[in-house]
C-alpha cells in the first residue's frame, strides 16, 4: 500500500544576472568620464566579490557533501572525460538509481513515468488494458482491466493468445515480448485471437478487434444468482447491467452477492459502495469478496472500503491499520465511517477469496475483517498451487511513501511496517491455512469456468 508525500528540493536554478552582463551594462551607461571610472572600479570589485563568493560557495557545497558522494562524482567525471569510448551517462545513472532502491517494493520514477503512474492511480489509463504471462510456451492473459478496450472486445482473464495481426493482415504468433512490441507499434485497430483453450487456432470465431486508447479503468464487478453488473462509460462510469452478455453467477444462492475487487486505486471505493447499494436493493445480505490477484493500492481506498465491512467496530472511525516507522513513531489509519448495519444483518456471512497475489491493502482489509469479527479465518479461501503446494497470500506488510523532487522525479520508498488493528504483522508470511484459512486446489488462471469460485460456492451451499 502507498501514501503520497511531496518533498521540495532546496536547490534553486541560478536566475540572477551574470557578472559579465552586469559589467557590460555598466560600461554602456552614458555617464561622465569620472563617474564611469568610479563605476568601472565598482564593477570590477563586484565581479571579484562575486567570483570569490561563487568559489567559496562551490567549495563549501563540495566539501559539505558526504565524502562518498564526492568520490562518486569524481569517478563519473573522470570516466566521462577520459574513457576511450563515448559513455552513455543516461544508462549509467539509470543503473545508479536502481542501485539506490533498497527493496522490491520501492522504485524510482522519472517525471514522465510518475505522471503516468498518478494518472493510472486515478483510473485514467491508456492502452488496451491487458497484462500477460508466458506459460508452457503459450501466452495467457493474466488480467483484463474492466471497461478497457480489451474487456469491451470480449477478452477475458485466463484466455490463451493464439495469434495477432493487423486488420486483414497475416496472423503472427510468438513470445510475450513479440506481442508487446506488436501492440506498441499499432496506431489503429488490430486483432488478437484468443480462446480459453490452447489447442485452438486463430480464426474468425476467436478474433477480438481492439485499439489502444485512453479509457477509464474500473475496479469492481458485481454478480449474483440473477444478474451481473459492471462499470461502463467513456467519460464517467455507471454501474451497468451486463447480464445478457456476461450471464449471472450460476450456483450462487439467492441471499448472496459476489463483488470482485481488482485493486485499491482510482474510484474503487465509490464503485464498491455502489455495488453494496445494489446488493441491498436486490435483497442480498451475504457477500463474497474476491481479492484474487489484487495487489493493493492506496491507503485512502482501504480506509473507505473498510468503513462498510467492520461488524463489531464500536467507534465511528475504527482503526484499520497501524504504520510503525523506523524511529518507533506510529500512525493509525482509520476507516472513514462505520455503517456495516446498513448492508448486513447479525447473521450475514462474509467470505473472502485470495491467492498468492493478494497483497498489501488486500491483506490489510482481510486483517481488519478478522479483527472486527466480520469473518473468521475459516471464511478465507486461499488458492493452493497443485505443483508447489504453496498456499498463502502474498505477505506484504510494509507501506511506501512517494517523495517528489522539483524536477518531477519521484522516489517511492518503503517507510513503515504495517500491522493489523490487533497488532499482527503478516509481512513475509501472509495468511495461510495454518491460521485456519481454507485451501482450494485450483489453477492460478480460470479456464472457460472458474473452478476456484465454483468450489467455494459449492462449499457455502453445504
Amino acid at each position: 500500500m502507498t501514501e503520497k508525500k511531496n518533498m521540495q528540493n532546496t536547490e534553486q536554478d541560478p536566475l540572477e544576472q551574470s557578472p559579465a552582463e552586469a559589467a557590460q551594462a555598466a560600461s554602456a551607461s552614458p555617464e561622465k568620464h569620472g563617474k564611469n571610472k568610479k563605476r568601472a572600479v565598482a564593477v570590477v570589485l563586484a565581479v571579484v566579490i562575486a567570483a570569490v563568493g561563487f568559489l567559496a560557495g562551490w567549495l563549501g557545497s563540495w566539501y559539505s557533501r558526504d565524502a562518498r558522494l564526492r568520490k562518486l562524482s569524481w569517478l563519473i567525471d573522470t570516466l566521462e572525460d577520459n574513457y576511450y569510448q563515448d559513455v552513455d551517462l543516461d544508462a549509467l545513472y539509470d543503473e545508479l538509481y536502481d542501485a539506490v532502491v533498497p527493496d522490491r517494493f520501492s522504485y524510482f520514477y522519472t517525471a514522465a513515468e510518475y505522471d503516468r503512474l498518478v494518472a493510472e492511480s486515478e483510473g485514467q489509463n491508456e492502452g488496451v488494458g491487458i497484462s500477460m504471462l508466458q506459460e508452457d510456451g503459450s501466452i495467457r492473459l493474466y488480467s483484463v482491466v474492466e471497461n478497457s478496450p480489451a474487456c469491451l472486445a470480449g477478452l477475458e482473464k485466463g484466455m490463451y493468445i493464439l495469434g495477432w495481426s493487423e486488420v486483414g493482415g497475416e496472423v503472427s504468433s510468438g513470445s510475450v515480448e513479440e506481442l508487446s512490441a506488436f501492440i506498441s507499434a499499432q496506431d489503429g485497430d488490430f486483432v488478437l485471437y484468443a480462446d480459453h483453450s490452447s489447442d485452438g487456432t486463430a480464426s474468425a470465431e476467436n478474433a477480438h478487434t481492439v485499439k489502444k486508447r485512453e479509457y477509464l479503468a474500473a475496479y469492481c464487478l458485481y454478480r449474483d444468482s440473477g444478474s451481473t453488473y459492471a462499470f461502463r462509460g467513456e467519460t464517467s462510469l455507471t454501474l451497468t447491467d451486463v447480464t445478457e452478455t456476461e450471464g449471472a453467477l450460476a450456483g450462487l444462492d439467492e441471499d448472496t452477492a459476489y463483488i470482485r475487487l481488482d485493486g485499491f486505486d482510482g474510484n474503487c471505493a465509490s464503485e464498491f459502495a455502489a455495488c453494496l447499494a445494489l446488493m441491498k436493493e436486490r435483497g442480498r445480505t451475504n457477500l463474497i469478496i474476491d481479492l484474487r490477484g489484487n495487489g493493493g493500492g492506496y491507503m485512502t481506498s482501504l480506509q473507505s472500503i473498510a468503513s462498510h465491512l467492520l461488524r463489531n467496530a464500536e467507534r465511528s472511525d475504527p482503526a484499520v491499520a497501524i504504520a510503525v516507522y523506523r524511529d518507533g513513531s506510529r500512525n493509525t489509519y482509520r476507516a472513514t465511517g462505520n455503517d456495516f448495519g446498513e448492508y448486513f444483518t447479525e447473521e450475514s456471512r462474509v467470505t473472502v477469496l485470495a491467492d498468492e497475489n493478494s497483497a498489501s491493502a488486500s491483506e490489510c482489509l482481510i486483517g481488519a475483517l478478522v479483527d472486527y469479527g466480520t469473518i473468521g479465518y475459516g471464511d478465507i479461501y486461499i488458492r493452493r498451487d497443485e505443483e508447489t503446494g504453496v498456499c498463502r497470500t502474498y505477505g506484504k506488510g510494509v507501506m511506501q511513501s512517494t517523495f517528489t523532487s522539483l524536477s518531477g522525479d519521484a522516489f517511492r520508498l518503503t517507510v513503515a511496517e504495517i500491522f493489523w488493528p490487533n497488532g499482527r504483522s503478516i509481512h513475509g508470511t501472509g495468511v495461510k491455512p495454518e491460521d485456519g484459512a481454507v485451501a482450494v486446489n485450483a489453477p492460478l488462471l480460470p479456464g472457460e469456468t472458474d473452478t476456484f469460485l465454483e468450489q467455494v460456492i459449492a462449499d457455502l451451499a453445504d
